[in-house]
């Protein structure tokens, strides 16, 4: 950055502080104003004051002319963190980064993203492709149940609803020549009777046209390491669906007013078929709901489930009650408690246990899906029969655990350890699939071995563990915790050297109050 730039940048970071400074409590001992990079985060500001006592006071004053900073950097909000720290004495600190990112979750930790297009590889991607390829929908089945479905509607209602015209065949066929995926025989066939609607036909979503169906991106969460860049969802049937965070093989084609949509997936899992139904938006991102093997079997669960009388007629509006999954309805795929834990394990994906002590996991051996196991507690735990599940991430909140006993995992893939008593990190050696690594609240821990984790792609340390740490592997992403003021942030970003989204770290400092 030249000077004449950073100059400009620094008065406005000075004219923040003076401000800050003014509207400080009696007492106050630092002031901190944070504006986080990121999609959930873009233009967040806040203004915290540390008290003497180590308390933190409320939000007082919002950054003073950062627009400016944004258009001076060069950055988008969403694109920027500003960390700046404000003292009593006058000083003040900052620092700006396109790299760096406040964690998601927890204030005081942050995230150096070194390599952002180097990502955990999904567990989708290694997932067989479907034991059956062909799929389960029929175009005439599927036309003549839709019929069937209208009819009774307008019995119920007292009316024939209202749908759009479908489009000229010639202009259906070049839509669906153009979409550069394929719709399934059955719902093209359906857009032959009519262009979506704005009714609600389809579990309460409102059908698409073809042309947004098929020109439009409706939905597609951009994995990244700020958004979920470990994703393990699942859904049941197991490897029914891929387990990813999003696919362009998931195709919306009606859609709710929450921002969730009915999807056909045109690339299932090994338990799935081609053009199956799944419901994907904000609320399932990462684990779709599984709804049919078709559109043509969704349109016969509907058509079923009013010949049964599931419905309600409401001044014209008519609520069809099939049964849609909901990521609001209970799941045995998680158990939360404490011991003894559950013995029925067919379908558990993650186990969380609270108040360990002297835990034998052994009822967890074979379970045919379980992906994920945190234990809180005590310790320490009898971990030998994980050894035979296809766990992928395992945080450990123990005084004291024992990894020696999951020496060569084939499947794990992140480690978070925070433990009173130090814990033998050999065994990392031995887990092939190690990406993730986060150590920042464990106990004094040999940190040799970290440097022959060459796989590894996450590493989260405290400040006095990342001083101690010798060779590093080749990180896509660093992580930090305890709070640092900017000085600390620059000085820590500054050993890993720009990445490769920015710059690193610019730091700014000075006085507010006229002073040299």
């Amino acid at each position: 950055m030249d000077d004449q730039r950073k100059e400009a940048m620094t008065e406005i970071l000075r004219s923040t502080a003076a401000r800050v400074a003014q509207a400080a409590p009696q007492g106050w001992r630092r002031g901190r104003v944070h504006a986080y990079r990121g999609p959930s985060h873009s233009g967040h500001r806040g203004t915290g004051y540390e008290m003497p006592d180590g308390t933190i006071g409320g939000m007082r004053v919002g950054f003073h002319g950062l627009g400016k900073l944004y258009q001076l950097s060069g950055a988008a909000p969403e694109e920027l963190t500003i960390e700046l720290a404000v003292e009593p004495s006058g000083r003040f600190e900052a620092v700006t980064s396109r790299a760096i990112t406040q964690d998601r979750y927890r204030h005081g930790w942050f995230l150096y993203i070194l390599r952002p297009d180097t990502l955990p590889r999904e567990p989708g991607a290694d997932q067989a492709p479907p034991a059956d390829p062909t799929p389960a929908g029929d175009p005439r089945e599927a036309v003549r149940l839709f019929r069937e479905y209208m009819m009774k509607r307008a019995g119920i209602l007292g009316e024939k609803e209202p749908l759009p015209d479908p489009l000229d065949p010639a202009e259906r066929a070049a839509l669906l020549d153009a979409f550069p995926g394929d719709l399934p025989s059955d719902l093209a066939a359906l857009y032959g009777e009519a262009d979506g609607d704005d009714i609600g036909l389809f579990h309460g979503h409102q059908w698409l046209s073809l042309k947004s169906t098929t020109t439009h991106i409706h939905h597609r969460p951009e994995r990244t390491w700020t958004y979920a860049p470990w994703t393990t969802g699942d859904v049941e049937p197991p490897g029914v669906i891929r387990r990813q965070l999003s696919s362009p093989a998931w195709i919306p084609f009606a859609t709710s007013t929450g921002g969730d949509y009915l999807a056909v997936d045109m690339d299932p899992g090994p338990a799935g078929r081609p053009g199956q139904v799944i419901r994907v938006g904000v609320n399932y991102d990462g684990a779709p709901a599984y709804v049919a093997d078709s559109v043509t079997t969704m349109l016969r669960g509907l058509v079923q489930t009013l010949d049964r009388g599931d419905y309600e007629e409401d001044d014209g509006y008519l609520d069809v009650d099939a049964g849609l999954p909901s990521y609001l309805d209970e799941s045995l795929t998680l158990w939360h408690g404490e011991a003894p834990i559950p013995k029925d394990v067919g379908m558990l994906r993650c186990l969380v246990v609270d108040k360990v002590r002297e835990l034998d996991l052994e009822p967890m051996r074979g379970a045919p899906h379980l992906h994920e196991v945190v234990l809180f507690g005590e310790g320490p735990a009898d971990m030998r029969a994980l050894r035979d599940v296809p766990l992928e991430a395992l945080r450990l909140e123990l005084d004291a655990a024992d990894l020696r006993l999951l020496t060569g995992h084939p499947t794990l893939r992140e480690v978070t350890l925070r433990t009173r008593e130090p814990v033998d990190l050999g065994v990392l050696r031995t887990l092939p699939r190690l990406e993730g690594l986060e150590l920042a609240e464990a106990a004094g821990q040999d940190l040799t071995v970290i440097g022959e984790l060459d796989g590894l792609l996450s590493l989260t340390l405290s400040p006095e563990q990342w001083r101690r740490l010798g060779k590093l592997p080749p990180l896509a992403a660093a992580g930090l915790s305890g709070d640092p003021t900017p000085g600390q942030l620059n000085e820590w970003a500054a050993r890993f050297g720009p990445g490769e989204e920015a710059d690193g770290c610019e730091y700014f400092t000075g006085r507010f109050d006229g002073s040299t």
